[in-house]
């Protein structure tokens, strides 16, 4: 058997300051060059070997084998990086777990009812107002556009209480400052979920603070949210799952969307067909033809495939165990390690996905479509949210077709900025 180096976590505390900063600004760039992430995962996946030394699954048969055995493989790597405390992403199953799945679970089933139209009407009043900016004047795609589709499409996870959630439980619920000063912090929140033990102590704190922030915000309007969800829970629970909704599905949606229009406007030539197509149709008709929103869909899922928001996932290892590389021998791992998924790399194992670095929305699968899903994980803890998360991010791409042709800013310093792996601002102008 394999001898096995196993990754560890940091704990940013004990290390030293430059090199808690060289580790961050490394993971930084790493999640802001996916092709480098590719390369890498492409070694891993030719000699799986070495990936099993490191404790690294990167061909899609591998990932997939780890994904289906949560208990060997636990979900609670996450834990550490929940800055504003427990919630099922960092839980193994069991009571608490369970419980909060079903509530999660009666929550989006409102969105199912409501989406599309939420936010094919948010977009298309968004579209109304970008189209009178002419050529000359920038807008940014993430505060003025994506934030508050994602926002508006996404009002019956909290219902009735959305408005107090939103603003505080004496705040005006119109006051846009008081919006932008939540969906600010949720997105700091889920930063520290993508960052984890190698962010520096600023970044650490800071999700900290808008954490706590975040927390007294849902205690304090726990009755309105209790009463709107129709539900009888302990104050924590209430406090958990509403914490846990905000912070993760807004923030990861955007992020998506952002990352997803970003790769589209590095392809020219799908640019141009989907805007062609869109403008045959007409402003009235994209909104109507399912032929055009199910092609739509398909160049989404495509663009995520190649930018995923989670392109490397890392699990515990609870128990003594090995994991199936696609070498000759497994993997060995030991107790109280980690591991890490490498999903941007199975997403173009050329061994099930063909000509797999070719961009091909209309790809056909075969009996791997379900890898088609990756970057929402796998088996039973697959994003819930996934098709839901689809569909928002396709009604606003259906509306950046029908403006005029996007690009990013020129002459205005960086188009786009981040804060820290995430995309805080993405500046474009129409051509």
């Amino acid at each position: 058997m394999a001898r096995s180096m196993k990754i560890s976590a940091g704990t940013p505390d004990a290390m030293p300051p430059g090199l808690r900063s060289l580790s961050y600004g490394i993971f930084c760039w790493a999640n802001r060059h996916p092709g480098a992430l590719r390369a890498l995962g492409a070694v891993f996946r030719l000699w799986p070997f070495v990936g099993g030394w490191f404790g690294m699954a990167a061909r899609a048969s591998a990932v997939k084998g780890v994904l289906t055995r949560p208990q060997s493989f636990s979900n609670s790597a996450h834990a550490a990086n929940l800055a504003a405390g427990d919630y099922m992403i960092g839980m193994d199953p069991g009571p608490t777990y369970h419980d909060d799945r079903r509530l999660l679970d009666a929550r989006l089933a409102l969105l199912a009812a409501s989406l599309p139209a939420a936010a094919d009407q948010e977009v298309q009043r968004r579209v109304q107002q970008l189209a009178q900016l002419g050529t000359n004047k920038s807008f940014d795609l993430i505060d003025d556009y994506l934030m508050w589709i994602v926002f508006r499409a996404m009002d019956p996870l909290f219902g009735a209480a959305t408005g107090k959630v939103v603003a505080g439980a004496h705040g005006n619920v119109n006051d846009p400052g008081l919006q932008r000063q939540y969906l600010l912090e949720i997105r700091y929140v889920a930063g520290q979920l993508l960052a984890g033990s190698t962010a520096t102590l600023r970044v650490q704190r800071r999700a900290e603070l808008c954490s706590d922030a975040l927390r007294a915000r849902i205690a304090a309007v726990g009755r309105d949210i209790e009463q709107a969800w129709g539900v009888q829970s302990s104050a924590s629970a209430i406090t958990r799952n509403a914490a846990g909704l905000a912070w993760i599905s807004h923030p990861v949606t955007v992020q998506s969307g952002a990352l997803a229009v970003q790769e589209l406007l590095r392809r020219s030539k799908v640019h141009r067909t989907l805007r062609a197509e869109a403008q045959r149709l007409g402003p009235a008709g994209v909104w109507q033809d399912v032929k055009f929103r199910d092609l739509v869909r398909e160049h989404m899922l495509e663009l995520m495939r190649f930018r995923p928001i989670f392109p490397l996932l890392a699990r515990d290892v609870p128990r003594d165990t090995e994991f199936e590389t696609g070498a000759r021998h497994n993997a060995p791992c030991s107790a109280g390690g980690k591991m890490a998924i490498w999903s941007i790399a199975a997403l173009f194992d050329s061994r099930v996905v063909k000509k797999s670095g070719q961009f091909c929305p209309a790809r056909n699968w075969g009996p791997h479509q379900d890898l088609r899903w990756l970057m929402f994980g796998y088996g039973t803890r697959q994003c819930p949210a996934k098709d839901y998360a689809v569909e928002i991010l396709t009604s606003a791409l259906i509306g950046l077709l029908i403006l005029p042709e996007l690009r990013l800013t020129r002459g205005e310093g960086k188009a786009i900025a981040y804060d820290g792996p995430l995309m805080s601002r993405m500046r474009v102008n129409f051509v």
